[in-house]
């Protein structure tokens, strides 16, 4: 029963991906070891679940250390291509390929649809004739303040997120150790 709720589980997190062969692997260690395919099973359902949430908590990780890098660049002198240039390398990843990408100023300030955030507020700044430090420390400061927000939803579901297991697995887990041994003496006492 266990592996058929861990492959529902893998199809449904890996999205369809690569799940029948996993979900074959699991099947043919669980008919050799039940206790090794169990392991096996919820290795790939912990695996699934870390690919998939994992690679969303990354996403956005980077902007705001960007942001805050370009502001540094630009403190120090550098104009903001380059500073934007140099930000995006020390971040890495998709998005700072794209800021890269999208490093090229034209005169009239105009944006590009698939352009960075980091992008249209240089611009904007830029073409407005307002100072790029003020404007690029502000946007920094924004998604510093929305990143805090999204951490403090998430500490704030976690209570609810944990009273299933504490109701369901610690609570009779506790109540058989703690009240099991006292009513089994009383049993044995009244002669039962």
């Amino acid at each position: 029963m266990s592996v058929v709720i861990a492959l529902a589980l893998s199809a449904t997190i890996l999205d369809g991906r690569r799940p029948l062969i996993i979900g074959a692997a699991v099947v043919a260690t669980w008919t050799v070891s039940p206790l090794l395919g169990a392991a096996l099973a919820v290795g790939v359902v912990a695996r699934a679940l870390i690919v998939r949430y994992g690679s969303r908590a990354r996403d956005g990780d980077g902007e705001a250390l960007r942001a805050a890098l370009t502001v540094l660049g630009l403190s120090a002198g550098l104009r903001f291509p380059p500073a934007a240039a140099a930000a995006a390398d020390s971040v890495g990843g998709d998005a700072a390929s794209r800021l890269v990408r999208a490093i090229r100023f034209r005169g009239d300030g105009s944006v590009e649809e698939d352009d960075p955030v980091l992008m249209v507020v240089a611009r904007r700044a830029l073409s407005t004739g307002a100072p790029l430090i003020p404007a690029i420390s502000g946007y920094a400061a924004t998604l510093r303040s929305e990143e805090r927000a999204r951490h403090l939803t998430a500490a704030r579901r976690l209570p609810v997120k944990l009273l299933f297991p504490l109701a369901l697995l610690i609570l009779p887990g506790f109540l058989v150790l703690t009240i099991g041994p006292a009513v089994l003496g009383s049993l044995e006492r009244l002669g039962l």
